[in-house]
């Protein structure tokens, strides 16, 4: 067989490291693994990019037709992110019969069906392992490492900004304001943050996580999704003192055919192995039935662990065409006609932890005990921090297990009271 040639569309950030890792390597590749592969041409519209990297022969240029209409180039390698422009030439590359490698999850989690379908009839393949986690191997432990197991659960700390933003509130007991701008400045979250701190980007990663586990379309848009924003120091303190670290999860988990999706962050005992997770670190829990539990840690985000993962996708897709099967793990069930029915939010059970904000007066607390008690709810601990102000106090309840429809409605008419300061703090506990 001929050289199997590449096409790079986008040389930022992590196309950038691709092309240090493809120049370094190339004779390993080449040699050591018999896979006669090569970067044949590079696009980005800042073309001074180029000059900062290790290009040598390829051919560097400004418009992505130069690769899609290159029919020597057999993978097209998206990484311009975003779901407009990054749609157009995927599904351009995929008509042409050309495999693409993307990092891109918006684009896989939002227009998935549309891209497999497409690659399933033009009988090519898309590969995204660092679409989810990272240089973490995520999808490779889901499509093929644990193919022999059935995952029950995953729970998963997928998004570097948020564990950055709770950790630095937990050790320096800083308000989240002031923490994300400190992220921005050392690079660790975005200028405009909102996909991560609301928790969009780990519900794109969970989205396809659980399609890929149960075999079907999990719709980003029918996950429940609640971002960091909210989570103050004061509920930071309570946490630790209660024993309990407070981290945005992604959960997955299956029991008796029911499948449950969602976002949000959750109370982790200080024992939990993902709660010693800290920083921009990220992790992955599975639990599968033959394996039992296994932990993939590492960081899901940056230049060269991205661009490991893409690298990665380009061997496995050089591999299949070489040895000519060209679809070797098909996605042909990721169809919107197989879209999976997910558990309502309000039907879910957790134990909770609720920070009411009340004034200081005998009864109060009776009271509350009582609302929730008229809604099955079960206290499991009450604390009353000192050293507030005369007006107001929080009370802290830690709940049994409960449905989430149970403790909405119970927070909605303790709320109606007079004796209510502010909108009540709600955090899932995980144990």
């Amino acid at each position: 067989m001929g050289t199997i040639n590449i096409g790079l569309i986008g040389a930022g950030t992590v196309g950038g490291g691709v092309v240090k890792i493809i120049h370094k390597q190339l004779g390993f590749f080449n040699t050591r693994l018999g896979l006669p592969v090569a970067l044949k041409r590079i696009v980005d519209k800042q073309t001074d990019r180029f000059t900062d990297l290790p290009v040598g022969d390829t051919l560097c240029s400004g418009d992505s037709d130069d690769i899609l209409n290159d029919e020597s180039i057999q993978i097209v390698v998206e990484l311009v992110g975003g779901t407009t422009f990054a749609k157009e030439i995927t599904l351009a590359a995929l008509k042409r019969g050309k495999h693409v490698v993307t990092a891109n999850k918006a684009l896989i989690a939002e227009h998935g069906p549309e891209i497999f379908e497409a690659a399933d009839s033009n009988n090519v393949s898309v590969y995204f392992e660092a679409a989810v986690g990272g240089g973490m191997p995520t999808i490779k432990s889901i499509r093929e490492a644990m193919v022999g197991n059935e995952i029950s659960s995953i729970k998963t700390i997928i998004n570097g900004t948020c564990n950055y933003i709770l950790t630095q509130m937990s050790t320096r007991q800083l308000p989240f304001k002031q923490v994300l701008a400190d992220a921005q400045k050392f690079g660790y979250a975005e200028a405009d943050p909102t996909l991560d701190i609301e928790g969009g980007d780990t519900g794109h990663k969970v989205a396809i996580m659980a399609s890929l586990l149960y075999g079907g379309y999990v719709p980003f848009e029918r996950i429940s999704v609640e971002g960091i924003t909210g989570i103050t120091p004061d509920d930071i303190a309570c946490a630790r003192d209660l024993g309990y670290s407070i981290k945005l999860l992604g959960i997955i988990k299956e029991r008796d055919g029911v499948i449950d999706v969602r976002v949000h962050p959750a109370m982790l005992p200080n024992a939990h192995i993902l709660a010693s997770v800290s920083d921009v670190f990220n992790a992955v829990l599975l639990e599968g039935d033959a394996v039992g539990d296994m932990l993939l840690y590492g960081r899901g985000a940056g230049e060269m662990p991205t661009a490991s993962a893409v690298v990665s996708d380009i061997i496995d897709v050089a591999r299949n065409i070489l040895s000519g099967v060209p679809r070797r793990i098909p996605m042909d069930y990721y169809r919107k006609e197989n879209m999976l029915t997910l558990q309502p939010m309000e039907s879910i059970t957790s134990r909770y932890y609720l920070r009411f904000t009340v004034c200081d007066k005998p009864g109060v607390l009776a009271t509350i005990a009582t609302m929730l008690g008229k809604k099955d709810i079960s206290i499991a601990s009450v604390v009353q921090r000192e050293g507030f102000s005369e007006e107001c106090v929080p009370v802290i309840i830690l709940t049994h297990q409960a449905t989430e429809k149970n403790i909405q409605e119970a927070l909605a008419e303790v709320e109606k009271m007079d004796f209510t300061r502010s909108k009540t703090q709600l955090i899932r506990i995980e144990d």
